[in-house]
């Protein structure tokens, strides 16, 4: 046991030794080129929903405007400009831009009288231009983006009162 802690501390010594041999001693600067690329990504930080069920007053005169409980949150490259594409389950709204104007094309359905609807209007009030850009600021600065719903008091006037309305909508980031 003691031969083989010898050869191993003499090896030790023998490999220290050529490493100081080997450093150069007149060592010149060089340049090293670097290139990179950042690209775009965005995701879904935080799911948008809003009160199950939202309550429509139709012995209002104003249009009511409902907002979610959690707004929709999404993270994107800081500097990216994303849009968000809206589609209607009941509505005729497909892969409309969602804007802070809003998308009028959609429509509350009575699930037991699907004769029965209440046309509404989606809006993404946090787009940046009205147009339904929307600017990522990176990774620590989800974007919300103000979504909400607004009845028209005609189309609130007008309802028939069932307790079973609904829409599934699609939300599509495109960047």
């Amino acid at each position: 046991m003691k031969s083989v802690f010898l050869l191993a501390g003499g090896l030790v010594i023998a490999i220290a030794g050529m490493a100081s041999a080997s450093t150069p001693s007149g060592f010149e600067s060089t340049t090293l080129a670097l290139s990179a690329e950042v690209g775009n990504a965005c995701q879904e930080v935080q799911h948008g929903a809003f009160p199950n069920p939202i309550v429509i007053d139709s012995q209002t005169v104003s249009d009511q405007t409902f907002l979610p409980t959690a707004d929709e949150l999404v993270r994107c490259t800081n500097g990216t400009t994303f849009t968000i594409k809206v589609s209607s389950g009941n509505g005729s709204a497909v892969n409309q831009n969602c804007t802070s104007g809003g998308i009028s094309t959609m429509a509350l359905k009575s699930v037991g009288s699907p004769a029965d609807t209440i046309p509404y209007v989606f809006l993404c009030t946090g787009d940046t231009d009205g147009s339904g850009h929307f600017v990522g600021a990176g990774y620590n600065t989800p974007r919300a983006l103000g979504v909400s719903v607004k009845i028209l008091a005609s189309y609130a006037q007008n309802a028939v009162a069932h307790t079973d309305y609904s829409d599934t909508v699609t939300l599509t980031i495109s960047y």
